[in-house]
């Protein structure tokens, strides 16, 4: 389907990759993973050729269609939506323009007339005529609604300005399919849907995705940028995890073998080049430290931080009590309608639903920072409470303060070491404590949040999408820490492996209304058959 061949790229210095050898081929899923900023975005603009290698060759076979979702959603707002899905197959789009383009002339020729008809012709042998219904179905399926087909782009909110992208790339079933961060937007119902079609996909798919969930149900092929290359391993993300895991290990027992021999020899060395007699055994020692010295194990891009949520001082039994909660916005239906339950020490409680559906509005309510429109919320009078919420960017108005500076704001204990302490555990080590916030990139300020809510040490964890942003090793480090934490937990995520892993119970918001379930999500998932 499509070779690589001897791919390098590179930005001045810093190597992405380098003598990368790879060949994809059809009947295959093949999950991209890595680290942020490893080059994986990077490594697919280079397939479609969107940007250019440093060195190497990419070649698809002759005659082969490309598909691609893209992160950038902005390149479409004057344009129909259903447009913008029906330009993913190039051939009938490009027909269909002309044959639209003709049809509007007032001057219309002998010439235009025969042009036409030619065109029709070649529309009839693609089966043109029926690509609008299927990008309108695919639209449909992917949570699109009919009566939103015919707005612009501009006139639609960002989520679906993402469903739509994924139409485009999936719906005319190109050869080659390259999906950037497909889940990105997408509620469960649409990434079953999602995750059903691309098992069904002939052709050779090539994914970027931080679920672990998606990856390991839809790809049977890992590629992993790490260690300045990329590398294909056979199985999914869990697979792939349980080979890395012993391979690392390797690794670092060779490493460690290659420091204790050179420091044997120049022990030796040290002690024996001012002896005569033993002077060429001390040079053929030089030449042996050179070569081990040589032999770099070159390090990993990936680096985990180290989380821990304290709680010094536990809570008592009664947690939150919601009686009857209702919330509108003004002139709008309830968001949340006469919600009535309890979240008692311990509850593990995830809020999982569609973008939009309101779950953000029910956390500010049980927190108090919107207003019920009817019915009242009542907490416990020995919890302490600390917030991750989903639009942090307010926190981080001053941008000229330095992480040490932001940090010191969100905590009583104003001990120096023990600040550092904390950034160190989420990377931020040395100077980079010194850099400002408003040149931190999403991951950067999703850590320093995360800071915030340790230092915090309460018994209540409040949660808003905390994975948005994060690598892999990152999130897993969070479920870890989380799953050892042991108050209580409030959180929002779309991240199914994270919520079956951490929550012991979830309350799913749908526009029937919500579902207090009183069970895992993944048992919920499994009654609604979404598993």
């Amino acid at each position: 389907m499509i070779t690589v061949s001897n791919l390098s790229m590179a930005y001045g210095k810093k190597i992405l990759f380098e003598n990368v050898g790879l060949r994809l081929v059809s009947g295959n899923c093949y999950g991209l993973i890595g680290a942020n900023g490893t080059g994986k975005s990077t490594f697919l603009k280079i397939l479609t050729k969107d940007e250019e290698q440093s060195t190497g060759v990419v070649t698809l076979d002759p005659g082969k269609r490309m598909g691609w979702l893209r992160q950038d959603i902005t390149n479409h707002e004057e344009t129909r939506v259903l447009d913008v899905a029906l330009k993913g197959h190039p051939d009938v789009w490009g027909i269909q323009s002309e044959i639209e383009r003709l049809t509007a002339k007032s001057d219309f020729t002998d010439a235009d007339g025969q042009r036409l008809g030619e065109l029709q012709e070649k529309f009839q042998e693609i089966d043109g005529y029926s690509q609008e219904t299927a990008a309108a179905e695919v639209l449909t399926d992917l949570g699109v609604k009919p009566d939103q087909h015919q707005k612009l782009m501009k006139d639609i909110d960002s989520a679906l300005k993402v469903r739509v992208l994924l139409a485009q790339a999936i719906f005319s079933k190109p050869d080659l399919l390259l999906l950037d961060e497909p889940t990105n937007n997408l509620d469960i119902p649409a990434i079953v849907w999602l995750e059903n079609f691309l098992a069904d996909y002939d052709g050779c798919i090539v994914v970027v995705s931080h679920d672990r969930h998606f990856l390991n149900r839809v790809c049977n092929y890992t590629l992993d940028v790490d260690y300045k290359t990329v590398r294909a391993f056979n199985g999914p993300y869990d697979v792939y995890m349980a080979q890395e895991q012993l391979a690392r290990a390797q690794r670092s027992k060779e490493a460690g073998r290659i420091e204790r021999q050179v420091a044997k020899l120049k022990l030796f060395v040290e002690r024996f080049k001012s002896n005569a007699a033993r002077s060429k055994q001390a040079t053929s020692r030089v030449k042996q430290i050179d070569a081990l010295s040589g032999q770099k194990v070159v390090p990993s891009s990936r680096v985990a931080p180290r989380l821990f949520f304290k709680v010094p001082k536990p809570s008592g039994q009664d947690i939150i009590t919601a009686e009857k909660l209702t919330f509108a916005h003004p002139g709008g239906q309830p968001l949340v309608k006469s919600l009535t339950t309890r979240i008692d020490r311990g509850d593990r409680v995830g809020i999982v639903g569609r973008n939009g559906i309101g779950k953000t509005t029910l956390v500010r309510l049980l927190l108090g920072e919107l207003q019920p429109t009817a019915g009242k919320v009542t907490w416990g009078q020995t919890t302490t409470r600390a917030y991750f919420p989903q639009e942090g960017s307010s926190l981080f108005g001053n941008k000229e303060l330095s992480i040490m500076d932001w940090i010191k704001q969100y905590t009583d204990n104003q001990d120096i070491n023990n600040m550092r302490s904390m950034l160190g555990r989420m990377l931020f080590s040395g100077d980079d404590v010194k850099k400002q916030v408003g040149v931190l990139s999403g991951g950067e300020k999703v850590r320093c949040l995360l800071s915030m809510v340790m230092l915090q040490e309460a018994n209540v964890l409040v949660l808003d999408e905390p994975t948005s942003h994060l690598d892999m090793e990152s999130i897993e480090a969070l479920q870890e820490a989380l799953e050892e934490f042991t108050g209580t937990l409030i959180f929002v995520s779309h991240d199914r492996e994270f919520i079956d892993a951490v929550g012991s119970r979830v309350i799913v918001m749908e526009e029937s209304g919500l579902t207090d379930w009183k069970g895992n999500y993944l048992e919920f998932r499994k009654s609604r058959e979404l598993e």
